[in-house]
């Protein structure tokens, strides 16, 4: 098309940085057949508006809101126009929409943050429960890394020949006080078996120590080094020994998407 803003008389507001002036958008209007205009008449078809001046809804805005038919868009529709030779349609570009769009994400977003708060805060609390319970002590929470994946597993295995689930819950926990110490147990479950906890790093180890007896465990029930743990147990090619008794115990990683824990490297 070969005058896109032919028929449309375009007024502009608000800063859009310095390879945007007003200046620059009127001989861009007026190259491509619009009719620039410096204030807001009944004949004044689209304001081009910064999003600061339409919150503070400035004089020349309040004027364009008066005028029935009149777009206020955002700089995207002129550039569009120009860019596509051909006049975008308004809908996409109304800032009233857009700010609204916007404001309506940052509410979404707060709201997922707040519910990943209080999430982990009940985590936290069920942790420090769970460790009074178990090891008759208190100062501990479950251990996160960076990632804020929790170091609270859990590795299962059926046994076809007893026709039982057994489960290992592995646990590395960290104190509240710094500096921080740690401590690694387990506890096992199965139908049928009094519940065992084995403590695998005491209250008041090292994180070293704590973190190698957690891995160290996982590697011995499941057949797999931790740096592996994400890895589907068939890409490895571990049959396990022969019968039940003997197979691997499998750890399912957490979804994609969720805290899946990094690769610690320890100083042993």
């Amino acid at each position: 098309m070969k005058d896109p803003l032919e028929g449309f008389t375009i007024a502009v507001t608000g800063y859009f940085g310095p390879q945007r002036s007003h200046e620059k958008m009127q001989q861009w209007v007026e190259a491509n057949g619009g009719t620039y205009a410096f204030n807001i008449s009944s004949e004044v078809t689209h304001l081009i508006c910064s999003r600061e001046h339409f919150k503070k809804k400035v004089d020349i805005v309040r004027e364009a809101c008066k005028i029935p038919g009149l777009f206020i868009v955002s700089f995207d529709w002129l550039e569009d126009s120009l860019m596509n030779m051909y006049p975008q349609n308004e809908a996409g570009y109304l800032l009233h929409r857009r700010i609204q769009a916007a404001a309506k994400a940052k509410k979404a977003k707060k709201a997922v943050r707040r519910e990943k708060i209080r999430k982990a805060v009940k985590a936290f609390e069920k942790s420090c429960r769970e460790f009074r319970k178990d090891m008759f002590s208190n100062g501990y929470h479950i251990y996160r890394d960076s990632t804020t994946f929790a170091y609270d597993i859990t590795l299962a295995r059926t046994n076809l020949v007893s026709n039982k689930n057994e489960r290992y819950h592995l646990k590395l926990y960290e104190s509240h006080t710094a500096p921080s110490l740690y401590t690694t147990y387990v506890k096992y479950s199965s139908p049928g078996t009094p519940l065992a906890t084995l403590i695998l790093a005491p209250i008041g180890s090292s994180f070293d120590t704590a973190l190698f007896a957690f891995t160290k465990f996982f590697a011995l029930k499941t057949k797999r080094e931790w740096a592996l743990h994400l890895l589907p147990p068939e890409e490895e090619g571990e049959d396990g020994e022969e019968g039940d008794a003997g197979k691997a115990f499998a750890y399912t990683p957490p979804e994609e998407g969720e805290p899946r824990g990094v690769m610690l490297q320890l100083s042993f």
